[in-house]
This record gives structure tokens, C-alpha cells and sequence, in this order.
């Protein structure tokens, strides 16, 4: 049996991935900021603090840590490169306290990337080309997780994850935000929904497909290397937006909001994952209409749970 410590576990890919391992007999612990509804196996604290989480791997002692605990947004740059940088090299300078010398595979992002290349698809041998803070922190957190393979030849492993989708994910993310409106205008009889920029083209992944992807890679990814996990094909924003909206009675009238148009914006964005389907089989089985009828249908419960 397999043993594993996932950082950020309460969170929209740990909940996911943590099902999965269970499912594949994995014998799981987290260690996130929160324990969430199921305290079972999860150990709360701050990777920055060293003592708690050193004392979480010599109880735990993982063969393999999923490290996913980062933070998408916020208003102050430093908060991005504290949880995304300085919290990874937390993390591994524990590991290098402890001794212990599991599989480390770090959660990073097609944000890197920067620019779309022009629509073509993007290998892991593309250079990125960070246009946020977010990303830059991202890549930062790539560069110090891999020096702790080059200097200590801790296991590293890098997985880019380009656009997620799916039941639970943060209504900060614009899918989510289209299905939370919709489910919320079902009840509420509103008759509008309102967007950022809707030109855009990205590469979606469902979260279930992506908690597959990692699984894969931490039994058959090789140290040192970088995976990308995508659909390998552009979606327009629209196209999720009217997707959804024909899945709802209702008829609805969209209205784009100059405020919510992100600036540095990527065009279009399309991945190629040929090098993780190459070394582990791997390929995406949720389509694009099954992940957003999911992510619409866990808005519509919680809004009818009250709990929006």
C-alpha cells in the first residue's frame, strides 16, 4: 500500500485527489490550514512552520507528497509568493530536517506559459514566459523545487496544470462564477448574467481527470521532469458560458462587464500532454459538457442548500 501527504487537501484538487488514492488504496493524511467536514487523517498547520509540519511527516512518513497547497489570487503580490515560493521551500527544507526522502510532486500551472504561442500547442519544452504575479510565482516555485532535486536529489517531480474544471471549484475562476450566477438566477429570477471577456481560448481538464494525471505521475514520472496535464485542445469562454446555458429552463441575457476583464490576459492557450500520455497512458475521459453540467449541478445544491 502506497502512502501519501497531501498539502492543501481541504481544497478543490486535494478533496479530488484524496478520493481517488483512497479509491486506488492509497493510505492518505493531509496537512492543510483547515481540516474541513472530515478531520480524518488531516494535520492542521502553516508549511511555514516547520516544527508542525516536521512533526506531521515523522508520524506520517509519506512515500509520496502531493504538494498542492498554494493560494490562485489576491490583491498583494507578496501573499502569492509567499504561499506559492516560500512555503515550498518550507516544505523541503523540513524534508531535508527529517531525513525523509519521499516522491515530491509539485502542483505548478499552464500560467508560466505566459503567452499563448500563437494558438499552438504548448510542450513542456516551450519557454515560459510569466505575464502575472501569480505565474511568476509559480515558476519561482518550480525553480526552488528543483534545485532540491539538482543540490539534494530529493525526488522532484513538476505537473503544469492548464485550465481546471469541475464540482468544487472556487467561484473566483470564471466557469465556476458562470455556473454560481446561473444557479443562483434559477432561484432568484434574475434574468441576466454577467462576465468578463469572453474571446478567450483555453485548455480545460477536468479536476477528476487531472487527480488521475497525478496519481500516474507520482508511480511512473521520472525525478527532475516537468508534465503537463491538458485536454490538448482551445475552448472558447463563450462556448463554457452557452454550454451551461443550455442546460438551465431559463433564458438569460449576458451582459460583459468591462470591470471583470483581466488585464494580461493570454488569448488563447492549448496544451500538448504527449510526454505524460508517452511515460504513464494517461489521457482525459471527462468531456467538457460533463465537467460543466457537474460544476453547474454542485452550484444549484448549494444554492439550494442554503449555503449561498
Amino acid at each position: 500500500m502506497l502512502s501519501a501527504l497531501i498539502t492543501g487537501i481541504t481544497g478543490f484538487i486535494g478533496s479530488h485527489l484524496s478520493a481517488h488514492l483512497i479509491e486506488l488504496g492509497w493510505q492518505v493524511h493531509g496537512f492543510d490550514l483547515h481540516a474541513g467536514k472530515d478531520a480524518k487523517n488531516i494535520f492542521v498547520g502553516d508549511i511555514s512552520d516547520g516544527v508542525a509540519f516536521q512533526a506531521t511527516l515523522r508520524e506520517c512518513e509519506p512515500q509520496i507528497v502531493f504538494h498542492l497547497a498554494g493560494l490562485i489570487k489576491s490583491t498583494q503580490p507578496e501573499s502569492l509568493y509567499q504561499a506559492n515560493l516560500l512555503s515550498t521551500i518550507s516544505l523541503f527544507e523540513s524534508l531535508c530536517e527529517t531525513g525523509q526522502r519521499p516522491v515530491v510532486i509539485v502542483a505548478s500551472s499552464s500560467a508560466v506559459y505566459g503567452s499563448g504561442f500563437g494558438g499552438r500547442p504548448i510542450s513542456e519544452t516551450f519557454k515560459p514566459r510569466p505575464a502575472t504575479h501569480y505565474a511568476i510565482s509559480k515558476l519561482a516555485q518550480e525553480i526552488a523545487a528543483l534545485r532540491y532535486f539538482d543540490v539534494y536529489q530529493l525526488p522532484v517531480l513538476i505537473v503544469r496544470m492548464f485550465n481546471l474544471l469541475g464540482p468544487g471549484q472556487s467561484p473566483d475562476l470564471a466557469c465556476s462564477a458562470f455556473a454560481r450566477q446561473i444557479a443562483l438566477a434559477e432561484v432568484n429570477g434574475d434574468v441576466e448574467i454577467v462576465t468578463g471577456d469572453l474571446s478567450a481560448q483555453r485548455d480545460f481538464i477536468d479536476v477528476r481527470d487531472a487527480a488521475r494525471a497525478f496519481a500516474s505521475i507520482a508511480e511512473k514520472g521520472k525525478a527532475g521532469d516537468i508534465y503537463n496535464v491538458c485536454s490538448g485542445r482551445a475552448v472558447l469562454m463563450r462556448k463554457c458560458l452557452d454550454e451551461m446555458l443550455s442546460m438551465s429552463p431559463r433564458q438569460f441575457k449576458v451582459r460583459v462587464e468591462a470591470g471583470r476583464v483581466q488585464k494580461n490576459d493570454v488569448p488563447i492557450q492549448v496544451g500538448n500532454a504527449r510526454k505524460l500520455n508517452q511515460i504513464t497512458g494517461w489521457r482525459p475521459q471527462i468531456s467538457l459538457t460533463q465537467s460543466l453540467s457537474d460544476l453547474l449541478e454542485y452550484w444549484r445544491q448549494r444554492v439550494e442548500s442554503g449555503l449561498e
